[in-house]
This record gives structure tokens, C-alpha cells and sequence, in this order.
């Protein structure tokens, strides 16, 4: 059984064997159907080099049956594509194919739809087309074709767009592998690069070639590829994308600044750190010795300007030394003596810990850190979690120092770290009992080793609103700032940067021309703003704590709802029995869904926290814009009863995750269609922009009303 995935703004793929076209299978479970071959493998390498882009697409095509096939093979090509050359491999002779222009591709997918006895799912968006005769692929055998040609990348305002229609038939059992290698060859200018791509690996350092890599073997292919970059030369790397779906309604933008500074600078900022250790009774042990172990790669790892200090805390709060100490040989020596002479025992002072350590901190003309590592909730001292956060407020003025907590275990006051580091303008690590605490904090430090700016903070020149995140992040050689927004009116603007380099206060300026209308394949801005708004509506609601506001409540909902967003408080949403238009009752069960917040210790509040801030920095994937990330079955069955009950008690492969790995979706049930039906779970979809639910045996639009149901007229097709 073959599953098509793609949206009407995406692509055109018609697998046919032996003039029989295959049926097609979304997220949602159908019927079974003769399956004749499966597409194994689709790859993508490609250089680009100025605006050339020279492309090389690959399909491994395996044929399971006992007799040889012929495939008619239809791929869609980026527009302005031209086409060098085919081979197809493990024959002897390449293989003649044609492109052709939109309006031919038409009467391709009319002439197919029209004489297929059973008809795939075809969509199409005005691409131009390969087609191809591939035979034969033998029997229990493979064939590869390999397609090249040159493309033209798009270049506006110093900014390239190149994007690739790539999506993919799925097999039940596995979608086909993906391997995606893209180069951009050094230039002057070259910065700023970004691909929506959830997984997507980018690096690049300054006079080297860009290397973009994709590699997935367990999920949906996006359906389209693409990656942005700068073409001319830019403070930071600077990168500014637009998109306003409809003209009556707010534009989104993003804003990217990707710092790529030359080897000579990138020591330039000092830094002052305070580490503070729990060392707590409940630390004793095995993950006593891994917090030593850390706190020794940490110092041992300290730049020769930086200054530190040294707090360890139970009962008792004690310091290193009176004040900070810079990072000679001598001072090294004796810190790491100190850490080694540590000890586990008593309670958990963390009122004392906090206030000490942001006593120590310096000059702000340096960032200063707090790096605060506990296992446990507060015994000792002031152990009410709001008093707590007004005294590490009071103790911080200004937010002068950044608090990095990391929880260890899952007997950590979860959202007591999440709303110490978030005040503090920092984050919180949750470190599970069976994971390594000296590789997350290593991880930790490596990214806030090369300061590139200090407190930073971005104004617009036209009016904008709904800017995420609100307070921006210290910004991180080898690390991008991204930053979503909304804007009622497109136009020339001027993005402005500001902040401190060393000691110097440094300003950068962006001029670009807000879309006044949609840009091509730009509805994943939208999708990623509300993925961000999402989040932030999440950490709003945990850290008020009491009765969920109904208005942050409403407001969730709706952008669950209309983007496809699924999040454990949202997720029955995706039932097939649950009428998403009736927005009152969507209200009042997300409201009793987020009371599960109200669990601040245990693995699944550390869980929570740790989705919440995944929404807020992860990409959003441009195939799938839901992005449920909690790990296993039972995790999200505890947070939703009634996906717990959708789920059959013993079926063969009885979930599936989405392309972010954990959204949930029930198969089908080829013995029972009918206990199938009931409540079922299916993942959205969207097509041209709009989120798409599957309600009772077929696809309805998020924002038809009953009224509009009660008006649906049939269209033959064709």
C-alpha cells in the first residue's frame, strides 16, 4: 500500500507499474490495495555556485514481485530547471525522457486520472515535469535513475531561495529513505543560511564552502527543500523572510542573524561564570561523581580572561572565594582541588545558593553566567516557588547575570528552573536519571564559549507586532538568532540589531521589502510564528499555575487548530469523532488537559517543560508543521485519555510517529473498518495554506462551521 504525502503548493509523482496506477495512502488509514513496487530511496546532491545551482535528483525504484515491471515515471522539476541528463543505472543504456512546461503537465495528470482504473493521488501546483519510462525493473530487483540538471536560484535584496520539490510515496513499513547533500560555494557575502527543515544540519565557517546535509530513514520526505542564504556581504550574517497569505490580514516575517566571525575575533569577549553545585544528600552517588566530572571538564575549559567562581550549596551555602578569580594556572589548580574534595549530604538551600551566586557576579561589561546545577526541590531556606523567583529576581537587578539550570533526575522542581532561567533571560537543561550529565553541560558551554553579542535587542522601522521571542537570547558564534513576527503592511523596513561586542555597544542595520502579498513557498514563516506563539501561550500558562486563563486558553486552541499544530494539551483535536467547530467544547477540553501542568516534579513535568522549550527554538518541518515532541506512548496517553482510549490494546504496529518523531497516528484496522473509524486519529495535513482535519471518512478545511458541512456539493471528478 503506497502512502502519497505532499500539498496542493508542493509537487506531482506518479509511480504506475504495468499501466496500473497505485493507490495512494495519507496519514490517514484506507483500505488496502495491490502494491506492485516501492520507492526505496530518493536523493538530492547539488553544488551551488553563484546563482547555477548543478542538481542531481535520485530514485531507487524496487519491484517486489516475481515478474518484471514497467514504471511511468513522473517527477516534478523546479521551474526554470533545465535538464542535462539521464541515467539509469544497473541497465545498459540511459534512457530517453521529456520536461514538460505546466500547461502539458496538466494534460498528463488528465490523460492519467482519466484511465486509471484506480486512481493515485495526484496534486499538482504549476511545476514543470519529467516524465520517463523505466523498463524493466526485474523481478525481486532494483533500478536507480539519476536525473541532472542546472538551475537558476532565485536572488532578491542580496538574498538566494533555492527550493526543490522532492516528496515521496510511503509504504506501510517505512517511507523511503532520504539523502539530501547540498554545497554553496564560498563567496564574499556568503552568510546567513537557513533551511525550515526540521532536522536539516547546516555548517559553515567564514572562507569555507556552506554544507547543508539531510539524511532520514523513518520519515515523511518534505515537499519541498529549501534553503536561504545571503549573497552579499552582511553584519551578523543577517537574513529577513516575509509572507502575507491573505491582504486583510496581518504579514508574518522572520528575522535571522547567523554570526560567522573570523578565527583572529572570536575570543574577543571575556566572560564572568559562577558555577553552582548542588551537593545535596539525594546527589550521593553516581550522579555526584558526574556533576564533579563536569564542573572539572567546565574549568578546565575556561578561557585565561574569564572569571569564575566556584558555589556548592546543601544545608550550608559556601563559595570558593570571597569574590571572582581569574582563570591563572595556579587558580585553576585550586579549583579543581576543590571540586574534588566536595562531599553529598544535607538538604537543599537553594534561596542562599541563588542569592550568593548572583553576589558574585561582576562587571557588566562582561557577560556574566550562572550555571545552576540541582537535583532537587528547595528544603532548606524560602521554599515557596514564587517567593523563590522574587528573590532571585531582587538578587539579579536588571537581569545583569544569565542563569542556565540544569535539573537533574525527576525529583526537580521543573517549573520552579524553568521560571528561575527564564526571568534571567537564560534556560533550563532537564538531565534524565539514565542520561549523562557531563555531556549535557559540556554541550552546554561549547555553544556559549564565543560570545558574538551581548544582550541584544532588534528594532523595526514599520510597524510590527506579535515579535517572538520577547526578550532576545545572547547571541553565540556558530549559533543563529532567529526571531518571528507580524506586520499589518508590507514595504520597504529597516531591521536594526543592537548590542555589546567586548565592551563596545555595536549597531546593525538589515533593509529589506516586506511581501505585500504571498511568497512562494513561504507559508512555513506563518507556520513557524505560530509554533513559536504556541510555546510561549504554554510557558504562560504553566508559570501562572492555578486555574488556566481562558483567554491564553482561546487562543491556543485556535492556533492548534487552524495551523495543524498538535501539542499534547491539543492532540484529541486529531480524533476523527471530535467536530473542530465547535470551538467552545475544543476550549473547555484543552483547559482540562493543561491542568496536567499543575505536576511540577516527576518525569512527565520534566517532560512538559522540555516540549515547551523545544517549540520554541526547534524549525518547523516543511511537510509537516505539527510537532508533538514527546517521546514515547505512554507519555502522551498520560496528558490525553482519550488518545489513550483511541489506541488498540495489542495491534501489530500500533502507532506511527510523524516527521518530528512522536505525533501520534492509529493504522488501520483491516479487520474492522468499522471499529476503525471510531475514534481514529489522523494527523493534518495542509494544502495551499490550509489545515486540513479528516472527519468522518474525508478531508474537511479547520474552518468550516456545521452550517457549511449542511452546503457541500459533490464534483465529479474531471
Amino acid at each position: 500500500m503506497l502512502r502519497l504525502t505532499g500539498f496542493v503548493c508542493g509537487f506531482l509523482l506518479l509511480l504506475a507499474a504495468s499501466g496500473y496506477a497505485q493507490a495512494a495512502e495519507r496519514a490517514v488509514p484506507a483500505p488496502a490495495r495491490p502494491q506492485s513496487f516501492v520507492l526505496e530511496k530518493i536523493g538530492l546532491e547539488v553544488v551551488i555556485e553563484g546563482q547555477k545551482a548543478a542538481c542531481t535528483l535520485q530514485y531507487v525504484i524496487y519491484n517486489p514481485t516475481d515478474r518484471p515491471l514497467e514504471v511511468d515515471f513522473l517527477a516534478p522539476l523546479p521551474s526554470g530547471g533545465t535538464v542535462t541528463g539521464l541515467t539509469l543505472f544497473d541497465g545498459q543504456k540511459e534512457m530517453p525522457g521529456k520536461v514538460y512546461d505546466k500547461d502539458e503537465a496538466w494534460d498528463i495528470y488528465r490523460e492519467i486520472v482519466a484511465k486509471a482504473k484506480d486512481p493515485a493521488l495526484l496534486e499538482y501546483a504549476g511545476r514543470d515535469t519529467f516524465r520517463a519510462r523505466v523498463f524493466p525493473v526485474p523481478a525481486k530487483g532494483r533500478q536507480t535513475l539519476d536525473l541532472r540538471f542546472d538551475y537558476l536560484v532565485p536572488k532578491a535584496d542580496g538574498q538566494a531561495a533555492f527550493s526543490f520539490p522532492i516528496a515521496g510515496p510511503m509504504v506501510r513499513g517505512g517511507w523511503p529513505e532520504q539523502d539530501i547533500r547540498v554545497i554553496v560555494r564560498d563567496a564574499p557575502g556568503l552568510g546567513g543560511l537557513y533551511s525550515p527543515l526540521a532536522g536539516a544540519d547546516i555548517r559553515h565557517q567564514p572562507g569555507q564552502d556552506a554544507a547543508v546535509t539531510y539524511q532520514s530513514r523513518d520519515t515523511a520526505p518534505p515537499d519541498v527543500f529549501r534553503l536561504y542564504f545571503r549573497t552579499e556581504a552582511s553584519p551578523l550574517g543577517g537574513l529577513i523572510l516575509s509572507h502575507k497569505p491573505e491582504k486583510d490580514e496581518d504579514g508574518f516575517f522572520l528575522f535571522l542573524a547567523d554570526p560567522r566571525l573570523p578565527v583572529a575575533d572570536q575570543q574577543a569577549a571575556a566572560k564572568n561564570i559562577i558555577f553552582a553545585l548542588d551537593e545535596s544528600g539525594s546527589m550521593s552517588g553516581a550522579k555526584f561523581k558526574q556533576a564533579q566530572e563536569a564542573l572539572r571538564f567546565l574549568l578546565e575549559r575556561l578561557d585565561e580572561r574569564d572569571n569564575f567562581n566556584l558555589v556548592n550549596y546543601e544545608s550550608r551555602v559556601s563559595a570558593w572565594k570571597p569574590e571572582l578569580m581569574d582563570m591563572s594556572p595556579e587558580n585553576r589548580r585550586s579549583a579543581l582541588a576543590y571540586v574534588d574534595n566536595l562531599r553529598s549530604g544535607g538538604g537543599t538551600n537553594i534561596d542562599e545558593a541563588l542569592k550568593l551566586s548572583f553576589s558574585l557576579t561582576g562587571d557588566t561589561s562582561r557577560p556574566n553566567y550562572v550555571v545552576f546545577l540541582t537535583d532537587g526541590q528547595p528544603t532548606e531556606g524560602e521554599v515557596d516557588e514564587m517567593r523563590l523567583a522574587e528573590i532571585a529576581r531582587k538578587a539579579n537587578p536588571g537581569n545583569a547575570a544569565r542563569l542556565f539550570a540544569f535539573g537533574v533526575g525527576h525529583d526537580v522542581n521543573a517549573r520552579l528552573l524553568d521560571r528561575l532561567s527564564g526571568q534571567a533571560g537564560g534556560s533550563s537543561v532537564f538531565v534524565n536519571p539514565d542520561e549523562n550529565l557531563e555531556a549535557k553541560v559540556s554541550s552546554f558551554f561549547s555553544r556559549i564559549t564565543t560570545p558574538a553579542l551581548i544582550r541584544p535587542s532588534l528594532s523595526v522601522s514599520r510597524a510590527v507586532n506579535r515579535v517572538l521571542p520577547e526578550q532576545l537570547p545572547d547571541l553565540f558564534v556558530g549559533q543563529q538568532l532567529v526571531v518571528v513576527g507580524r506586520y499589518p503592511s508590507g514595504g520597504e523596513s529597516a531591521f536594526t540589531l543592537t548590542g555589546r561586542i567586548g565592551e563596545k555597544e555595536q549597531k546593525f542595520e538589515y533593509k529589506a521589502s516586506l511581501a505585500d502579498g504571498p511568497s512562494p513557498d513561504g507559508q512555513f514563516i506563518a507556520s513557524l510564528w505560530a509554533q513559536r506563539r504556541i510555546g510561549e501561550l504554554i510557558d504562560q500558562l504553566d508559570l501562572a499555575g492555578g486555574a488556566p486563563n481562558p483567554e491564553l486558553v482561546a487562543e491556543l486552541t485556535a492556533l492548534s487548530k487552524k495551523y495543524g499544530i498538535l501539542t499534547p494539551y491539543t492532540s484529541f483535536l486529531a480524533l476523527e469523532d471530535q467536530n473542530i467547530s465547535r470551538q467552545a467544547e475544543l476550549e473547555a477540553a484543552v483547559g482540562d488537559n493543561l491542568s496536567i501542568m499543575a505536576e511540577t516534579v516527576g518525569a512527565k513535568a520534566n517532560a512538559q517543560r522540555a516540549f515547551k522549550a523545544e517549540m520554541t527554538r526547534k524549525p518547523v518541518s516543511a511537510t509537516t508543521a505539527y510537532n508533538v515532541d514527546f517521546k514515547d506512548v505512554e507519555a502522551m496517553a498520560q496528558l490525553d485519555k482519550r488518545v489513550a482510549a483511541a489506541m488498540p490494546a495489542a495491534a501489530e504496529s500500533s502507532y506511527e510517529w510523524d516527521a518530528g518523531g512522536a505525533a501520534l497516528a492509529i493504522p488501520y484496522d483491516r479487520n474492522s473498518q468499522e471499529s476503525a473509524n471510531q475514534n481514529r486519529l489522523s494527523l493534518p495535513n495542509l494544502w495551499a495554506g490550509q489545515t486540513f482535519f479528516f472527519k468522518n471518512g474525508r478531508w474537511q478545511a479547520e474552518n468550516l462551521s456545521d452550517d457549511d458541512l449542511k452546503k457541500l456539493t459533490a464534483v465529479k471528478q474531471l
